[in-house]
Formats: C-alpha cells, structure tokens, sequence
C-alpha cells in the first residue's frame, strides 16, 4: 500500500471511528442525563430517537450532495457539523438544546460512513477493495464495543459532558488531516440537488421509523392501533407513490429508481436490512448471558466482548476472502455462520464453553455480513460518481433494520415475561425467561436463513465488467 493510499485510509478510518463511537456511548449517560437537566422520563427516548431519526434521513441527502460537490468537501463539513452539534450537547442545560445539539451531530454523522465507503472503495484497485473496506468494517466493529465503556468512564470519572466534549480533539484531527487529502471537487457548472425528492423521501423515512419506534413489542395488539403507530406506517406506504413520481420528473433524481429495477441492487438492500436485524438480535446477548451463568445484573456487558471482538476481527479478514472468493461467497458464509451462532443459543447454551462458541460464530457472521461484501457489490453495480448515494441507501436500509429488529424480535421476551411477577428468581421464573430468549434466537436464525436464501440468489458481474467506471 502506498504512502497516500494509506493516508486515505487512516483518514476515513477515524471518521469512522467517530462517527461510530457516538452511536453507544450516550447509553451508559442516560439516567445520569436525566437527573441532572430534569428530563421528565417520557422525553428520554427523544435523546436516542432524534439522533437516529435525522441519521437515516440526512444519508441518503449528504451522500448525493458528495456526489454533485466532492466527497472531500461534504466530508469535512459533516465532521464539522458533528463537532459542533458535539459542543451544543456537550454545554446544554436544557433537553431542548440536547436535542438540538444530537439533530446536528446526526445531520453531520449522516455521511461520515457512506462517504467513507465511497471513497476508499474507489481509491484502491479492485482486488485490494475488499481488503479496504474490510477495514472499515473492523474499525466500525471496534467504536462500537468501545462506545458504551468509554460513556461509562466518562459518566464515572468525569461528567456526562464529556461524552460530547471527546468528539471535539478527534473531528479537529480528521478536519487537519482532511484538508490535505486530494481534491475531488467536481466540474459540474451548476449542480443543484433535488429538493423535491429529499423532502417527500425524509417524509416517507420519518414516518415509517417513528411508527416503528412507537410499536410496542409487549402489547402489539394494542400499539399498532395507536395514533402515533398505524397512521405513520400507512403514511410511509401512501407516499410512495408520490415519491415515486417526484423522482421518475427529476432531472438528477436523490433517489434512482433504476436501483430498483436491478434484482442484484434490490437483494443487496433486502439483505442490508436482514443484517440490521440480525444486529439487534445480538444486543440481547448480555441480559441472556445473565440468565445462562447466572451473572449479576450488569455483568453480561463484559461478556458481550467476546462477540464484539470475532466482530472486529472478522471483517478485515472477510475483506480479503471477499478480493479472493467474491463477495457473494461471503455474504453465504456470514450468514450461515450467524445462523448456527442463533442456533446454538437456542439449542446448546448452557455455560461459558457453549455461549463463547455461539458469540464467536455469530461474532464472525455479523463481521463478514455486516457492511463490507455489500458495500462492495453496490460499488460494482453502480458508477462510481454514484456511489456516495448508492452507499447510503445501503446504510438506510440497514437503518430500517436496526428499527424493525426490536419490532420482530423483543416480542418473543416480552411475551415470557409477561408470564410471572416478582423480584426473585427461581428456577421456574429463569426457565420461562430463557424459554422466551431461545424463541427469539429462533426468529433471529429465521432471518439469518432467509439472507442466506436471498444471498444464494445474488449474481454478480463478471470480473471483466466495467460497471463501476461507467
């Protein structure tokens, strides 16, 4: 790898990292958070939903303005809007100006990971892409285990500002290190975006993620008749339809249709939206490590490191299987392995042996499946001065995943809970638990089979094709 290759790739790597890192280190501030600005509990979900709400809809807006401006350029605004929205969080004294501050650091955080894929994807030859990106995958992997332990060593050492505050020293480095990456500034004379089409598209995300945010797993029935459920999901679905003839009318559409008439693009999403659920399936493993050792509440978290790190040392090396075999390969490999990862808590668990072995296995799937052998395809499928909005589709996708996990899968937990009453846990209370964490490992390896079914269907170019250049 030469020396500007290298520098590329360090430099989008800590974006990455930082953008990363942000998505779990609020978790351990919350209660602490709350106490200290008075948030009335009903508004706590809001620091988590606004962030994730302008992160899905801002992808798909930043990675077409990347596109028509130059993706060094949206880049280093994102980071800077990351780091500003930071301090906003960081200094407010009120949920108001939270919330304000999280909108910001979300419009900024938007981008950060397409545009990083976008990039490094296009920068190093074909068969050292899969490598590069597998990079990307490992650094995602490893802010992701480190978010919620650096939170919790601010909250305890410091203050829960600082969980903001650390954003700052890191985006000035990447915005002094950006500045000196080539320039990618395009031609184009007049470059205009699509307004049309962003606001029906942010219309039609809104909706569909606040309806699936406002489902309630344990009372299903009831939820999704509520006002803040059934009318925003339809909502999602009506307008389609004008979406549809917004784009198909625009000159230089944020949204190409043409994705959607290409069966491999189509897969490819559908399958980025499987790993966004199969994620969400792994975020149970502490409290049902708990269950299975018998730990203290609290202590699974340590044990969920096992996972997160085959994770991280996973997608480097499905990286370079990917430059070797293809991508397609990898994608059945992941799966297949999350697959038996989910299986084997269901049917094997039972100690420390048994777990780490189901950890590891869907550790690995998630890390071969998780960004890098899609991220890849999409780059071979679409041109290359298409790819910051190809990319974050893939993203958007796997956004609406992450929202509709918790919808399919928590509800298999809440129905064992809502079995019994109590504080103490006897043997009856801890099989009926584990009863309703085992359905919902089965659910997950449904998933998990049916990317894998998705990923047999995958048919990828010959290796002569110039897609990608077109």
């Amino acid at each position: 790898m030469d020396k500007k290759l290298r520098f590329i790739l360090i430099t989008f790597l800590l974006g990455v990292f930082l953008g990363a890192l942000d998505s779990g280190i609020v978790s351990p501030a919350l209660t602490t958070l709350i106490e200290d600005l008075g948030i009335d509990l009903k508004w706590t979900v809001w620091v988590v939903t606004i962030y994730t709400l302008v992160y899905a809809v801002s992808m798909p807006i930043v990675g077409k303005l990347a596109d028509l401006f130059g993706r060094k350029r949206i880049f280093l605004t994102g980071i800077t809007l990351f780091a500003i929205g930071s301090v906003i969080a960081g200094f407010s004294q009120s949920l108001s100006f939270l919330l304000v501050g999280r909108a910001v650091q979300a419009l900024g955080g938007g981008g950060i990971i397409p545009i990083a894929n976008a990039v490094i994807g296009s920068s190093f030859p074909k068969e050292k892409r899969g490598m590069a990106l597998g990079f990307v995958g490992a650094m995602f992997g490893i802010a992701t285990i480190l978010g919620p332990n650096v939170g919790g060593f601010f909250v305890a050492q410091f203050s829960w500002r600082w969980i903001f505050f650390i954003n700052v020293p890191i985006a000035l480095i990447i915005i002094i290190m950006g500045l000196k990456l080539p320039d990618d500034r395009k031609e184009t004379k007049k470059p205009s975006l699509d307004w049309g089409g962003a606001g029906v598209l942010s219309f039609v995300i809104i909706s569909l993620l606040l309806g699936l945010t406002n489902l309630d797993t344990n009372e299903f029935a009831q939820s999704i008749q509520s006002l803040m459920v059934w009318p925003l999901l339809l909502i999602s679905v009506v307008f389609i339809y004008p979406l549809i003839r917004v784009e198909k009318a625009a000159k230089d559409p944020i949204l190409k249709l043409s994705y959607f008439k290409d069966r491999n693009i189509v897969l490819a999403l559908l399958i980025s939206m499987i790993t966004g659920i199969g994620i969400i399936s792994m975020i149970f493993v502490p409290s049902f490590s708990e269950i299975i050792l018998l730990l203290s509440r609290g202590q699974g978290g340590y044990v969920m490191t096992i996972l997160a790190v085959a994770s991280g040392f996973a997608a480097p090396i499905g990286g370079v299987l990917l430059d070797k075999w293809g991508a397609k390969q990898v994608v059945l490999l992941g799966f297949s392995l999350s697959l038996l990862g989910s299986l084997s808590f269901v049917y094997i668990a039972d100690g420390w042996i048994t777990l780490s072995l189901g950890m590891i296995l869907s550790g690995i799937g998630i890390g071969f499946t998780m960004g890098t052998p899609l991220n890849y395809i999409i780059l071979e499928l679409t041109p290359d001065h298409e790819a910051g909005s190809a990319l974050s589709l893939v993203s958007l996708f796997r956004s609406v995943g992450t929202s509709l996990g918790p919808v399919i899968l928590a509800g298999f937990i809440a129905m064992s809970r809502a079995t019994f009453s109590g504080s103490k846990m006897s043997e009856a209370i801890r099989d009926v638990i584990l009863s309703g964490y085992q359905h919902m490992y089965l659910a997950a390896s449904v998933i998990f089979l049916i990317g894998l079914i998705l990923g047999v269907f995958l048919k990828m170019p010959p290796k002569s094709s110039n897609v990608h250049n077109s």
